[in-house]
C-alpha cells in the first residue's frame, strides 16, 4: 500500500533535511509516534565532510492505548534531498523523504517541496480493502500524513529558524 502527500515549506532544503533526519525529533510532528530512538549512532569523527552515515533506529508508534514498535535502517541519505528507509523487524515499511528547492536556498525567501512517500505491508485481506476504497488512501494522505508535514512546517519555522 503506498501513500504519499507533499507540501511547499518556507525555508531551504537544508534546513528541512537537518531538521527531519534528526529521527528522535520525529514524535513532535508526527503525534502517533510515541519515541524515535537510535540503536547505532556514529561518533561525529566518523562523518568525513558532513556525510551523515546510515543509522539504525527504533520507532515505537502509540494508538489508543496500544503500543508497536519496529526496527528501520536508512537505505540512502544525499543531504540536502532526500532520506529513504525501510524496516528490518516488525511492520513491514519502506518510505523516503525528498527536499527539492524551488527557488535558490540563498535567496531570503526560500521555498523548498517536501514530498513524503511511504509504502507498508499489509495482510492481503487489509490490502485488497484499501485498495478498493479510494476513501481510505485518501484519508491516509489527505488526513494523517498532511497533517504531519503541516506540522513539521509549523515545528520547524517556529524551532529553527
Amino acid at each position: 500500500i503506498e501513500c504519499s502527500a507533499s507540501i511547499m515549506l518556507p525555508f531551504s532544503d537544508d534546513v528541512a533535511f537537518d531538521a527531519f533526519s534528526d529521527l528522535t525529533r520525529q514524535p513532535s510532528w508526527c503525534k502517533y509516534l510515541h519515541s524515535v530512538e537510535y540503536l547505532c549512532v556514529a561518533d561525529d569523527e566518523d562523518e568525513p565532510n558532513g556525510v551523515i552515515p546510515l543509522r539504525e533506529s527504533k520507532w515505537t508508534v502509540g494508538v489508543k492505548g496500544l503500543r508497536f514498535s519496529w526496527t528501520a535502517r536508512d537505505t540512502q541519505i544525499a543531504r540536502p534531498n532526500r532520506i529513504a528507509w525501510e524496516s528490518t523487524s516488525g511492520m513491514k515499511n519502506m518510505g523516503s523523504v525528498e527536499f527539492i528547492p524551488q527557488k535558490p536556498p540563498s535567496s531570503p525567501d526560500a521555498v523548498t517541496r517536501m514530498t513524503l512517500c511511504f509504502t507498508f505491508v499489509t495482510p492481503r485481506v487489509l490490502s485488497s480493502l484499501f485498495r478498493r476504497s479510494g476513501k481510505i488512501r485518501k484519508y491516509t494522505e489527505d488526513v494523517l500524513l498532511m497533517n504531519m508535514l503541516t506540522d513539521f512546517r509549523d515545528i520547524v519555522t517556529e524551532e529553527d529558524l
